[in-house]
């Protein structure tokens, strides 16, 4: 393995001085080692080849960010560390999404039936929110109601924005599970 970074990095330098056949090796190179460790972090997702393609492209885009005087493994795994972070994080703002447009279908009519099911979901929904702990019910406060950003609302609940962002994920979690648990009951 060692040996093979080494190949890389000699590649990746003769590339950096404009030799194109030598950057099309370096591609042909890191990607086996890119979708192996995307595979290894992510399992066998049917996103993990995307997520392993915008990994090469962030090593493209990142070209001008990498010293060649210094390995390039963890160059490499740093790139892959943030668009796998970057995955996570659009996968939990399409669960927020989704939250919202799949749980509580009402339609546009006016019908008596369609009047209770909307009374229906928001009692449901109001009884989720009223279980929530404490901080969780902050949070959707701070940021669905009084429209604060996460930074904004982070700094107000006196912690980091990635753990105030776990914060909301775990709200939402908390809300499906009980309104999916809520809908079995009636």
């Amino acid at each position: 393995m060692d040996s093979q970074i080494e190949r890389l990095q000699a590649l990746f330098r003769k590339s950096r001085q404009g030799n194109k056949e030598a950057y099309t090796e370096f591609l042909q190179q890191v990607y086996p080692l890119v979708r192996h460790r995307i595979r290894m972090t992510l399992g066998d997702f049917l996103d993990s080849d995307d997520v392993t393609q915008e990994c090469l492209i962030g090593i493209h885009q990142s070209l001008a960010t990498y010293d060649p005087n210094k390995p390039i493994k963890p160059w490499i795994n740093g790139v892959i560390r943030h668009k796998v972070a970057d995955y996570f994080r659009l996968l939990a703002r399409r669960k927020e999404s989704d939250f919202h447009e799949k749980d509580f279908p009402v339609t546009n009519s006016e019908s008596s039936t369609n009047q209770e099911a909307g009374e229906d979901a928001q009692g449901i929904l109001g009884s989720a929110l009223r279980n929530l702990p404490e901080d969780q019910k902050r949070a959707l406060e701070l940021t669905k109601i009084k429209g604060l950003s996460y930074k904004e609302a982070s700094s107000r609940e006196g912690i980091r924005e990635a753990a105030f962002r776990k914060r909301i994920s775990r709200a939402y979690e908390n809300l499906r599970k009980q309104v999916e648990k809520n809908l079995g009951e009636g």
